[in-house]
This record gives C-alpha cells, sequence and structure tokens, in this order.
C-alpha cells in the first residue's frame, strides 16, 4: 500500500496511515492541547484540529478515558515534575469519536520554554490489548514500569507513602513552602477488613478507588497518597476553614454514593503544621493519631491534633510503659465502696474499684487509665491484681475477725479473651480461702453484645460454679431488656444516669420502679448506683429497689478507711448465713 503523506505547508510532509501520533500540550492548568498531528486527530476518529479539540474539550484530561485519568495524572507527575527524570512513559485508553475503546501507550517528555512556560511533547501509539496488559513485552517498558512502581500505588494510582514523603519533604524546605499553611489530614475507613469479608475484595478494591478518587477531587492540587489498605494521606494548603470544609466533603461524598454498598463512614485525623521545620513522618503520625483517637466514637467524623489530644496521647503511652511497673511496685491501689441494703440499710457488700497513685504524676482515676488499658488488650493485668487483692483483703478481715460480706469485681469483656477469667478467679480465691459466693463478678451491659458467644458462655460457666454475675452499667448505652431476658445473672445494676435523670424528670422514677419490678419477676435482684441524696435514697425504698449505691453511703476508699467511715456513720453489716 503507498503511504501517504499531509503537507505542513510548514516543515515537510508528515506520514499518514499510522498507528500513533505526536500532539503538545501546557503542562499547566488546564493542560490545553496547542498542537496535534494528523495522526492523532485520527486515532480519535475526527476529521480536523478543531473537531479534535471540541470533542477532548481542549484538554489532554479530556483525550484519556475517565476511569483511568486519575491514575495517569499521578504518574506522569511522578516521573516528571517530582521526579529525577523529565520524561514519562504511561499506558491509559482512550474512546474515539466513534465510541470505540483504544489502548495507548504514552511516551511525553516535559520541556520549560525560555519564558517560563511548561509544555509536554507526547508521542503516542496505539497497541494491541495484550501488549497493553503485558507490561513485560519489551525491557524499556519493563523497566519503566518497575520503576513507577515505588511512586505511585498500582490500585488507586495515588502516590505512595515513601514518595509522598519525598515530595512534601522537598516541599515543605523550600522557601515558598515554609511560607504556606500546610495541613495533613489521614483518612481511614472503619472496620474495612470486616467490609472484605462481608462484600468480597473485589467490591473492597472499589471502594478503595472510589474514596481515592473523592479525595483526589476535593483536595484539588493537593499531595495525596495511599499509605497501606484503606489508609490515605493528604498533604494540602488553606486555611483551617478550608480544610475542614473539604474533610467534611469528602465525609458527605461517600455517604452519597449511588451504591448503597459504598455508603460507608470514614474517618479522619488532621494536623495543622505548626513548625515547617518538622519531619513528614512525624506530621503524618499526628494526623493518624488524631484518626485513631475517634475510632471508638459515632459522634464525630474527624479529629484535628492540639494540645490536649497531645497530652492525653502522652498520657496514654505513659500508661501503657508502666502499667506492669505500677502492678509490680502497688502503685495499683483497691478502693472500696458499700453497697447497701434499700430495706434494712445495712451494708450487703462492696464494690472493688482501682486507683492508680503513681508517684511521677499523681492519683490516677480509672477514667485515666482502663480505657486505655482496654484499647491496648493490658487491661487483664489489672483485673487479675485485683482479684488477688481482694481476696487477700477478705482473708485480713477474717483473720482480725471483721464481718464479712461479698466484694464485687469489675471484669472487661477483653479479659475473656486473653484469659481464663475462671481460673484466674480461683488463683485469686483458693489460697485466701475465699468461697465463691463471697466474689461477685460485675460485667457491663456491652459486653454482652459479643456475637461470638464466648462472654456469654464463660459467664454461666463461672455463675454454674457458684460465683455471682451482675450486669452493670444498665442504661449507660443502647440498653436493651432482652438482655434482662436472655441472660442468666444474679444482680442488674442500673447506670447512675437514671438518678441524674430522676431529678429532672419524675417519668423516669416510673420507668425505674417497671425495670425494678421486672428483675425481680425474674428473680434478679436490682441495684441503683448513684445516689447522692436523701430524696434518691427514700425513692429507692418505695420503687421496688432492693440494693443502693453511691457518695450518700461512701465514697471509694481504702478498706480500712471505708469500713471506719460508715461505722462511724452508724451503718452496720448484715450477717451472711
Amino acid at each position: 500500500m503507498r503511504e501517504e503523506f499531509f503537507d505542513t505547508k510548514v516543515c515537510g510532509l508528515l506520514p499518514t496511515n499510522l498507528p500513533g501520533g505526536f500532539f503538545v500540550y501546557e503542562a499547566e492548568g488546564d493542560e490545553h492541547i496547542v498542537f496535534a498531528d494528523f495522526n492523532v486527530i485520527d486515532l480519535f476518529g475526527c476529521n480536523t484540529f478543531e473537531e479534535f479539540m471540541e470533542y477532548v474539550g481542549g484538554s489532554f484530561t479530556g483525550m484519556v478515558l475517565e476511569e483511568d485519568i486519575q491514575k495517569i495524572e499521578t504518574l506522569i507527575k511522578a516521573q516528571t515534575i517530582f521526579g529525577e527524570k523529565r520524561h514519562d512513559y504511561v499506558r491509559y485508553r482512550i474512546r474515539t469519536k466513534s465510541g470505540d475503546i483504544r489502548f495507548i501507550e504514552d511516551f511525553g517528555h516535559l520541556l520549560h520554554s525560555i519564558n517560563g512556560k511548561s509544555y509536554f511533547y507526547v508521542y503516542i501509539v496505539d497497541v494491541d490489548q495484550n501488549e497493553y496488559f503485558n507490561t513485560s513485552r519489551n525491557s524499556f517498558a519493563e523497566a519503566e514500569l518497575l520503576y513507577r512502581n515505588k511512586e505511585t500505588d498500582k490500585l488507586t494510582g495515588l502516590f505512595t507513602m515513601s514518595f509522598f514523603y519525598h515530595i512534601v519533604q522537598n516541599m515543605m524546605s523550600s522557601p515558598e513552602g515554609r511560607r504556606k499553611d500546610v495541613a495533613f489530614v489521614y483518612f481511614d475507613i472503619p472496620n474495612f477488613k470486616l467490609y472484605n469479608e462481608r462484600l468480597g475484595f473485589k467490591m473492597g478494591d472499589e471502594l478503595l478507588c472510589d474514596l481515592a478518587k473523592n479525595i483526589k477531587d476535593t483536595f484539588n492540587g493537593a499531595t495525596v497518597a495511599r499509605f497501606s489498605d484503606d489508609h490515605f494521606m493528604v498533604c494540602a494548603t488553606g486555611s483551617r476553614d478550608e480544610i475542614l470544609s473539604k474533610v467534611e466533603l469528602v465525609f458527605k461524598k461517600m455517604l452519597l454514593s449511588e451504591d448503597v454498598n459504598k455508603k460507608v463512614r470514614i474517618k479522619a485525623g488532621i494536623y495543622f503544621l505548626d513548625d515547617v521545620r518538622a519531619e513528614v513522618g512525624l506530621a503524618c503520625d499526628h494526623a493518624r493519631l488524631a484518626c485513631n483517637s475517634i475510632k471508638g466514637r459515632h459522634d464525630l467524623n474527624y479529629c484535628v491534633y492540639d494540645d490536649v489530644l497531645r497530652e492525653k496521647l502522652r498520657r496514654q503511652q505513659y500508661v501503657v510503659d508502666h502499667i506492669e511497673e505500677a502492678i509490680q511496685k502497688e502503685y495499683i491501689k483497691v478502693f472500696y465502696q458499700p453497697v447497701i441494703r434499700v430495706k434494712t440499710g445495712e451494708i450487703c457488700g462492696y464494690e472493688a474499684l482501682v486507683r492508680w497513685i503513681d508517684p511521677n504524676i499523681g492519683m490516677l482515676n480509672p477514667g485515666d487509665f482502663i480505657e486505655t488499658l482496654e484499647q491496648f488488650h493490658l487491661i487483664h493485668l489489672v483485673d487479675t491484681f485485683v482479684m488477688k487483692k481482694v481476696c487477700e483483703d477478705y482473708k485480713k478481715l477474717k483473720d482480725a475477725g471483721e464481718s464479712l460480706v461479698p466484694v464485687s469485681i469489675n471484669v472487661s469483656r477483653h479479659d475473656f479473651e486473653i484469659c481464663d477469667v475462671f481460673e484466674a478467679l480461683e488463683q485469686a480465691r483458693i489460697p485466701c480461702e475465699m468461697p465463691r459466693n463471697m466474689l461477685d463478678i460485675e460485667i457491663t451491659e456491652s459486653a454482652f453484645n459479643d456475637t461470638s458467644g464466648l462472654v456469654k458462655n464463660e459467664c454461666k460457666r463461672i455463675r454454674d460454679k457458684g460465683y455471682h454475675i451482675w450486669i452493670d452499667d444498665f442504661g449507660s448505652g443502647y440498653s436493651s431488656l432482652n438482655t434482662i431476658a436472655d441472660y442468666e445473672f444474679d444482680v442488674l445494676k442500673l447506670d447512675l444516669v437514671f438518678l441524674r435523670s430522676y431529678d429532672n424528670s419524675p417519668r423516669t422514677g416510673q420507668l425505674m420502679s417497671f425495670i425494678f419490678k421486672g428483675a425481680v419477676a425474674l428473680g434478679v435482684s436490682p441495684l441503683c448506683e448513684g445516689v447522692e441524696t436523701e430524696e434518691h435514697y427514700e425513692f429507692l425504698k418505695s420503687s421496688g429497689c432492693e440494693r443502693a449505691q453511691g457518695f450518700y453511703f461512701g465514697k471509694p476508699m481504702p478498706m480500712d478507711e471505708t469500713r471506719e467511715f460508715t461505722r462511724q456513720k452508724g451503718i452496720a453489716w448484715e450477717k451472711i448465713e
């Protein structure tokens, strides 16, 4: 076949009927196309340059199939603007004017003119579909693809973590970068592993790509990376309000997804850079820690790393680093709060509560360390220590001829996952000759939401052996009356929120009376905590509550102090038969 030529009228003839061609576009802004030869125009199924420009919208972005553009733009930037090279090699798809999909290899070079403008000079080739997907067909392509894999994420096309560090550190080191307001934003999909298990890895990959595009589009012009799994990082410039607005927009876009399976709630942590000399890795860690701090919060979508959070995290780290020392040196103390039999006004038991009296930072209340220890799966260290100390205190009282009543101890749901709770109780009790019916086990109501059945089965095992089981904090969260009906236990403890609400609403009193009567009908003893006034106590007497606990009777104290306090108040101990 005779080869045909196109006369440029300026600089010679241009071969036609070739499966590829040459074009030039601006590197900045809208990436406007300034030149395309006849082969490129023909490749897109157009007849004139004007028709081609109208079809692709006059920009390089319009030439690339929409599904590929995010990856391609990131790859080109990684290899040219942010990389050590000034040329790029990428593969993508195009859609011709007639609707056909073609597979393209793109060889581009970034050039800078003397007037400061930059252009990409690009040669593209129409390749066979098999060749397109065969990344090792020729040595040059293979080498380039291996090189780019260090820079961009294969799934989403975003930058990798290491390349993100490289880009951002260079930006922060430049005079221009030091003058900007910089923010780091860490995005995470809570329970993403469960999402994969439920809907499959293919759907999970699609969700990651959708989130990547959402973040990239919302933070237009920012540096965006996929660090690992469902973890994304953004380095953006702008005011605090602008950054927060964009974070909220990403959140809303995910919830408004047309695919119901992709309507997910994401979490974000934000760190507004306050030291331009800071390491990128440390800035990213601050954003990540801010995000992690709200993973269990359903009322918050994002968290800003600030001095308050910094102090909280510092204290958390102190707790984790020193818990074993605190137990060994007995900085952990067991305090006791009396439980009163409402009908008689006598002490019918104690609740064992923990305090951490640290020589360096002073008193730590449970709120300062319990949640941290649960988060890091270290709470069993404290709970087993409390078991041991309670049993030892019981033996001291018995040897001294004091009146004895049962003591309840709190057991975390995490204990059941880490250790054998029944064996831990036995190891603490047996050496001190403490009867099982003198050691009660308190478990928060939320622990019974365990879908595996582990907590329910272990509680039944412990109760069958002679221990009493209490459900603690009933009413503090999403309580269900099914809890009372579905589980075997001995005491139902109403959270203090009931009495606080009772102070403002008489209707709460009616609800509490209903719960008390229902518990008694099921053979369960109702207990109400948070008793602080005579009015509270009188209400419990008239409403059918059997046990009461609160500051009105005594605050948590060491055993000797609480016994002396109640003795001075004239409160006696009931006799255990």
